[in-house]
């Protein structure tokens, strides 16, 4: 887990903890805010049921007047006041559309109610046609004030009310059924007086009635407060409201049996009075009730909102505070982090690498170049982050330290190895010398061709230390001036391996040169690669040259068994980079110093299976390497050279095999031999007799069974020439100077002849040369190594 989400759950918990019983008491208050809010719309509705019973009892009452005395004046008051019994209706069918979320009970009752609503059509149609009686027109309008009645009683429960609005709501109930059943009087009077007599059924509902409406007076005014008993009583206290009192009083003293003489229209006109103040105290008071269930239902939306914003705060307040603490504590490891990325992947890694350059630590010891190194981190504060910061600058001091003292320890390797070579070039140098000493005295063909082969294990001696030259970081180059054709860097590679007769040049362009500076890397390169393809593959190995536009490709291909991807890859990946000095470097030397000039010279180096099997070096060489305009021979034959590109003597290296000499008359010359430029000579050993090569500065070839070109008789020992030292040549290492330690012309010329006619030396050894090549074809066997692995390179 990371450390900002440790921080986040440090935070969180107790965060969470807070909101959750802060969301409780916000869900708490919210839901009192929507019981208020459903209370004050159940009120509303209360409100518009008491208007809509009022309209409803004078609608009653003008159809029972219509009903009982008749008359169109009487049917068009009734549907006068079923206008005003509609919009009542209007009225609280909108507060009813407003109700949600209420006890099954009341959903009941108002199903009712609008039930009851909507069959009062046909019940006005029935009045209004006179087909409707008195009873009946009476009894419906009474079932339906009756639900509404009972819908106001039950607001208190269904919405949830507080006590003291609970009684309030229970008090406005209370009067408007105190004005019900003054209109249940007013109509029973009304049948009465239609009847001419009290009768008793009448005296019975006008007793009930009156008794009905004293109790819910009384209910009243104990539910009710001062100020709504004092809105009744000043409605009641009018000059007009004296009339219902004493047409009550006076239908109150008769009893059943006895006329009625009161007039319908004074008795309607009275009580109606006396209705109309009640339904003003009424609405008055539904006011007062929905302006006090307003506040209580704005007190709890406040509340609510209050809380809601206070739980906001508070979270927001802890998140502020986490924030503020926890992100320097965050900016500080990342600040860490990114550091550490950079040091490990950019400044370290810088840092290692410019211990390549053997001048940077000077004089310097590890423990002082680490010391100058700048700190990674600034370090600010005593905090814990400043403790893990310098804790981080001194691991990265030490890192240095032991890159440095690595480094240190590589340079001395080198060094080592450099001081190796260096000796073992003496040593072979002086073993050269020995050589050379004896080739010059030698005259027997056997032992000479065996000087001749200890000659060149030499050459792969010298080779051995040149590796060790590069692994130690030094060139094994000599100094040249001159730009090297291609196919003389080519030679000179084969002539530096073990089984040299087994390369065969191809398709070489020799309008390429490779610069003078790069020549004896390039050649180091191209041994290696040869000696192991010679080493790992069928015999013969095929090595062709091709320059294009801006760089020259140089493919040595074999027939071996090749090598699994999975290892190719890995040896290709050795040979992009410069390969570490370490023990597989030196048990893959071959792969190692390839890697370390390819590095060097910028030369790119890849090895991939061929399509037929064995494998295929290709070898890159960029354009900076090269010279495009190349020496003629006579130009190179002109100009000394500050060290010979190759030694035939003891590399014997193909050169072109001239063809026999043409059979004439006169004498043939050198001129007169035709030069095969497309068949490559098989290898064979240079006639130490004979003079050097006029044209390339090479001693010429010596046949392969190291007697000479042509029948000589033994001349006496001759004294050899002394040694010519060479250019940079000085007292600690000999040079070898091509042509310097030959026998002298005189020898050859005094050599006499034997037959009558003259032989050319150059058709001779051409001759020769052919014979040797079919006796090195059988003697070549098969080669045993094939099924090695190639990753010894």
């Amino acid at each position: 887990m990371r450390i900002t989400q440790k921080l986040g759950v440090l935070v969180a918990v107790p965060l969470v903890a807070v909101v959750a019983f802060a969301a409780l008491a916000v869900f708490t208050t919210g839901n009192e805010a929507l019981q208020a809010e459903r209370l004050r719309n159940l009120v509303l509705t209360s409100a518009s049921a008491g208007e809509l019973i009022q309209q409803l009892r004078a609608e009653r009452s003008a159809a029972v007047t219509a009903l009982t005395s008749g008359g169109d004046e009487l049917v068009l008051a009734y549907q006068n006041q079923t206008l005003e019994s509609d919009s009542a209706i209007d009225a609280y069918r909108d507060a009813r559309a407003e109700l949600t979320e209420v006890p099954p009970s009341t959903a009941q009752l108002l199903a009712r109610i609008d039930t009851q609503l909507d069959g009062l059509e046909t019940l006005r149609d029935a009045v209004g046609s006179g087909e409707q009686t008195t009873s009946a027109a009476a009894f419906s309008y009474r079932i339906t004030i009756a639900a509404l009645l009972e819908y106001r009683d039950s607001v208190a429960q269904a919405g949830g009310a507080p006590a003291e609005v609970a009684d309030r709501l229970r008090g406005a109930a209370a009067l408007t059924r105190a004005s019900e059943y003054l209109g249940i009087e007013q109509v029973a009077v009304l049948r009465s007086i239609s009847a001419g007599t009290m009768t008793a059924s009448a005296y019975q509902d006008i007793t009930a009635a009156r008794t009905a409406s004293v109790e819910a007076m009384i209910t009243f005014n104990t539910l009710a407060t001062p100020t709504w008993r004092a809105w009744v009583e000043e409605s009641l206290a009018a000059d007009e409201l004296t009339d219902a009192q004493r047409l009550e009083d006076a239908v109150g003293r008769i009893t059943p049996g006895e006329d009625i003489d009161i007039e319908p229209d004074q008795w309607n006109a009275a009580i109606g009075n006396r209705g109309d103040a009640l339904l003003d105290a009424q609405n008055k008071i539904d006011a007062d009730i929905v302006e006090e269930v307003t506040a209580l239902r704005d007190s709890q939306r406040d509340l609510t909102i209050l809380q809601t914003v206070a739980v906001a705060v508070t979270v927001a307040v802890a998140v502020s505070l986490a924030v503020w603490l926890g992100r320097p504590v965050v900016q500080g490891l990342g600040r860490l982090r990114d550091t550490a990325r950079r040091v490990a992947k950019q400044d370290l890694p810088a840092a290692v690498a410019r211990f390549d350059d053997h001048e940077v630590l000077g004089e310097l010891t590890p423990e002082q170049f680490a010391d100058d190194m700048p700190a990674p981190v600034e370090v600010t504060g005593s905090d814990e982050i400043a403790e893990v910061g310098t804790a981080f600058n001194e691991v990265h001091r030490e890192a240095v330290r032991v890159a440095a003292q690595q480094a240190l320890l590589r340079l001395h390797i080198g060094a080592i190895f450099v001081n190796l070579a260096r000796r073992g070039h003496s040593l072979t140098g002086r073993l050269t010398a020995a050589l050379d000493e004896a080739e010059r005295t030698e005259l027997d063909p056997e032992r000479l061709d065996r000087l001749f082969s200890l000659d060149h294990l030499v050459t792969l001696l010298a080779r051995s230390n040149d590796s060790l030259l590069v692994l130690g970081g030094a060139s094994p180059a000599k100094v040249r001036t001159v730009d090297e054709p291609v196919g003389d860097v080519l030679t000179a590679a084969a002539a530096q391996i073990e089984q040299y007769t087994r390369i065969d040049v191809g398709v070489v362009d020799d309008n390429v040169a490779v610069r003078a500076d790069a020549v004896d890397d390039v050649v180091k390169l191209l041994a290696e690669l040869m000696d192991n393809a010679t080493r790992y593959s069928k015999p013969q190995v095929r090595v062709s040259a091709r320059s294009l536009a801006d760089r020259l490709i140089i493919q040595v291909a074999d027939e071996g068994i090749g090598m699994p991807h999975d290892q190719l890859d890995k040896v290709n990946t050795r040979l992009a980079t410069r390969p570490p000095l370490d023990l597989e470097a030196v048990r893959a030397m071959g792969l190692t110093v390839v890697g370390h000039i390819a590095a060097r010279r910028g030369i790119r180096v890849e090895l991939r299976n061929g399509q037929t099997g064995g494998m295929i070096a290709e070898v890159t060489v960029p354009l900076m390497l090269l010279a495009t305009e190349t020496p003629s021979r006579a130009e190179l034959a002109a100009r000394p050279k500050p060290a010979p590109l190759f030694q035939a003597k003891r590399s014997g290296a193909r050169r072109r095999r001239p063809r026999p000499a043409p059979e004439i008359d006169r004498p043939a010359t050198r001129d007169s031999v035709d030069m095969d430029e497309t068949m490559e000579m098989p290898v064979v050993h240079f006639d130490w007799t004979s003079t050097g090569d006029p044209t390339t500065g090479l001693p010429r070839r010596r046949r392969g069974d190291g007697r000479p070109p042509s029948p000589v008789r033994e001349p006496a020992p001759v004294p050899a020439a002394p040694p010519v030292p060479g250019p940079g040549q000085n007292a600690q290492l000999p040079q070898r100077v091509p042509m310097a330690q030959l026998v002298s012309d005189e020898l050859v010329s005094s050599a006499p002849q034997t037959g009558g006619e003259y032989r050319d030396p150059d058709a001779v050894g051409a001759t020769y040369a052919a014979y040797a090549r079919g006796l090195a074809a059988k003697r070549v066997p098969a080669s045993h190594d094939s099924d090695r692995s190639r990753a010894s390179l």
